[in-house]
């Protein structure tokens, strides 16, 4: 009997050792979808940008703004492609532009469109799949129709350019770019990826508004070029203001 006990002691104890002593399971990171998220930070030379703050531009004007849209594709790099669309609302989200599946280390430097190519941009938005950036209730005010496509950007704003800058002499500012031959392609170089999670790794995206309106070759005169909804008469005014955008774009 004694024998017995002893044994059915041992058992016991020797069960109790190796469920005490488990390791844990390592997971293995190839198990691990992962995803890349791009990130994109609107600044005013340097200082965060918020709605509704005032800013100064080079002239001495007092801005702010009230809307920022924009539509990058084809975000790419020696053939391998991280998305094909994506929409960013600053309204809707400040910081995110895209997440999904993908791996960070085949981006280290991308090129990227801001617009949608001419193919795309006239085809019927709507009869695009519901998860798709550029479906019609994704893009929501960023399409004109089918017949005129996309709206690239949309910059909207107040701008008081009078000489006392007392806030009598307040106008807003509207900036819709659209049209095929609006399509600009950019690229950037040695991107930063920073760990989010262990499958999740992001990146930023800095739009220094600023230097969207001084730019480095010409400048927007906000007191006398307001607004530009990219019809025949404002093409000259409208591919400035892309080719500014673009070139406010850096990490």
């Amino acid at each position: 009997m004694k024998k017995l006990s002893l044994f059915i002691f041992l058992i016991s104890f020797g069960l109790l050792y190796s469920c005490n002593n488990k390791q844990p399971l390592e997971v293995d990171p190839e198990d691990y979808e992962l995803k890349a998220r791009v990130n994109i930070i609107p600044n005013y030379n340097g200082v965060p940008m918020e709605f509704n703050q005032n800013y100064t531009t080079q002239e001495g004007y007092t801005i702010e703004f009230t809307k920022l849209n924009f539509i990058m594709t084809n975000f790419e790099n020696n053939g391998k492609r991280l998305f094909e669309s994506a929409v960013y609302k600053f309204e809707e989200n400040e910081r995110l532009l895209w997440e999904g599946a993908g791996n960070y280390l085949d981006f280290s430097n991308f090129s990227a469109n801001i617009g949608v190519d001419a193919t795309q941009n006239h085809e019927d938005p709507s009869a695009r799949e519901a998860d798709d950036p550029l479906f019609i209730l994704n893009t929501g005010d960023m399409h004109w129709g089918w017949n005129t496509g996309y709206i690239f950007i949309i910059l909207e704003g107040k701008a008081d350019t009078s000489a006392t800058q007392d806030g009598t002499g307040i106008a807003n500012f509207a900036y819709h770019i659209g049209r095929d031959q609006m399509l600009r392609s950019f690229n950037l170089q040695n991107l930063d990826w920073e760990k989010v999670t262990d499958n999740i790794f992001e990146t930023n995206i800095t739009i220094d508004l600023y230097n969207f309106f001084d730019g480095s070759t010409q400048d927007i005169d906000i007191k006398n070029e307001r607004t530009s909804h990219t019809t025949p008469s404002q093409i000259s005014l409208s591919e400035k203001i892309i080719d500014n955008f673009v070139e406010a774009l850096s990490l």
